[in-house]
């Protein structure tokens, strides 16, 4: 059974992330770990003059969450008839990538999922999404980012993107390999790159990425393209009619070279497919 991370703050959005969850390893099941922080929400309500009402403020506020938590359980295991699936809560006052991390560090977890929201001008420049946060802080583990107000499709057409600038590890793509076979799916294999640009080591990591996924038939492309990355693959996912997007989160460098912001925290804004996110060390 799937032991998989779903953060909520109780919107639609995270709901639609719970529920792409629960179908994504439907023969083996999965156990939800239902995470929700409400440090923000006690703080707005502690009183700044009378210390004694905050401990019955604090018993209320999570009081209420724990009720908003039931409400969501509930709410799935209906929507989730013939699927193996249980459902347990980790909440508390602490910011939410501590919780997570703990999680991560002390409870068998195979990968998190959680809803993005969009973002426009300066606010995508300063990067203030909570999904973003969470990809760059917690410990590494493969992450989902599931655009808002997506409804969930089956992914039958996966497409993993690389620079190919890195030698991949031995079991980077077990992961990918786990989702793309319980879906029988299509796979792509994607390298945008610019003719003038192109790095001479680029065969040589290419040999090893082929090496790590010998044992996955997949599609090559590569793409010589003097537009942005973010441009060319949302035109590819378009075209090939992708489900998933895959990319490996590189912390101090994937695609920097082009663009000002990685464009894995770009993507998590703009595509409106699902986004994968391999962590480079694991």
């Amino acid at each position: 059974m799937a032991s998989i991370i779903v953060p909520t703050d109780f919107s639609d959005n995270a709901y639609n992330a719970l529920f792409y969850a629960t179908r994504l390893l439907p023969s083996e099941g999965c156990k939800i770990l239902l995470v929700h922080s409400y440090e923000e929400q006690l703080y707005e309500s502690l009183s700044r003059l009378d210390n004694r009402m905050n401990d019955a403020i604090a018993k209320k506020v999570r009081a209420t969450v724990y009720n908003e938590l039931e409400k969501m359980k509930h709410k799935i295991i209906r929507d989730s008839e013939g699927i193996a699936l249980t459902v347990e809560f980790f909440y508390g006052a602490l910011p939410l990538i501590d919780i997570i991390n703990d999680l991560i560090d002390n409870v068998e977890t195979d990968f998190l999922i959680m809803g993005t929201t969009g973002a426009t001008g300066l606010k995508e420049v300063f990067m203030g999404s909570q999904a973003v946060r969470v990809v760059k802080n917690i410990t590494p583990i493969p992450v989902f980012l599931i655009p808002e107000k997506s409804d969930f499709k089956e992914p039958k057409n996966v497409v993993y993107a690389t620079d190919l600038k890195y030698s991949y590890q031995e079991n980077q793509f077990a992961f990918l390999k786990k989702i793309v076979k319980e879906h029988q799916a299509n796979f792509h294999l994607v390298h945008v790159y610019h003719q003038s640009k192109e790095s001479s080591d680029v065969e040589l990591y290419y040999i090893n990425l082929k090496n790590k996924l010998q044992d996955l038939a997949y599609i090559p492309h590569w793409i010589d393209s003097t537009k942005s990355i973010e441009e060319t693959l949302t035109e590819f996912c378009e075209q090939h009619y992708i489900h998933l997007l895959v990319l490996t989160y590189h912390k101090y460098g994937f695609f920097k070279s082009i663009l000002k912001t990685s464009f894995v925290e770009k993507a998590s804004f703009h595509l409106e497919v699902p986004l994968l996110i391999l962590p480079d060390n694991i």
